[in-house]
């Protein structure tokens, strides 16, 4: 048989820890909140404190900016009382002498704008002359050119029997038609206007273009030679109807025709 144990079967000790440990945490809990309200006075009060000081230092600012500008006022004051007559001029008298000042430099602003454009169209002026005396030059070189080459062509013709010089003339508003005129063709040298060869097979072919020209404004000059003395008659009689004014020259059958510029290079 088993023996029965001595003592309670009971154990207090559970209780008295659960008793103590919420009794502990109620003390701890006491503890914070009494720290958060110590803590929530002191940031209360702390604000009014600083708010009061900055107050106070606002102050302090505002009474010295009253203060200079008292001072300022009576600066103003002072100069407000100067005399007008110790100044040798009025305030009327000074505002105009500004406005007169500010008028004058607008005019003169004026004038160099004018002077401005003055220069420029002066300076494309320039340009253009200088693009002129070029042309100028050129022509001259030109003109230098034609004159050696006409020289020398007189001096070859001089040289030689077979050539006829002819010259255009010179101050005539007329235009001259220089025909020579051989068995087997017509040809018109002509001096300005056209400024080109024109060759006819025939006395009809010629006379129907004469009577295309203007008979105030030209007039022929008819060289013939030998094998073309077949057409003088018809060619004449074609000009005298038209009304043109010409004149005849003879020349070898085999010479040839050189033409010269009038003098100023005109051609």
């Amino acid at each position: 048989m088993r023996r029965k144990r001595s003592g309670s079967p009971f154990s207090l000790f559970s209780f008295q820890d659960a008793i103590t440990s919420v009794c502990g945490v109620i003390v701890l809990v006491t503890l914070l909140m009494a720290l958060d309200l110590t803590r929530r006075v002191a940031d209360e009060t702390q604000p009014a404190t600083v708010a009061r000081e900055q107050v106070e230092e606002t102050e302090k600012r505002i009474d010295e900016l009253r203060r200079n500008l008292a001072a300022v006022q009576a600066q103003l004051d002072e100069t407000a009382k100067l005399d007008e007559g110790a100044l040798g001029v009025s305030l009327e008298e000074v505002q105009a002498q500004l406005d007169a000042a500010r008028q004058r430099l607008q005019t003169t602003r004026d004038e160099n704008a004018t002077l401005d454009e003055r220069l420029e169209t002066l300076a494309a002026t320039e340009e253009q002359f200088k693009a002129r005396e070029a042309q100028v030059e050129a022509m001259r070189a030109r003109a230098d050119a034609a004159r050696k080459d006409a020289e020398k062509t007189v001096a070859q013709a001089e040289e030689s029997e077979q050539s006829v010089l002819y010259k255009y003339p010179e101050g005539v508003k007329e235009i001259p038609h220089y025909v020579d005129i051989s068995g087997s063709k017509i040809t018109v040298h002509t001096s300005r206007g056209e400024g080109e060869v024109k060759t006819f097979d025939s006395a009809f072919s010629f006379a129907k273009w004469a009577k295309t020209r203007p008979t105030g404004k030209e007039y022929f000059v008819l060289i013939f030679r030998p094998s073309g003395a077949r057409f003088a008659s018809d060619l004449q009689s074609e000009l005298d109807d038209l009304g043109f004014r010409y004149g005849i020259d003879l020349i070898g059958e085999s010479r040839s025709l050189v033409f010269l510029p009038a003098e100023g290079g005109a051609k």
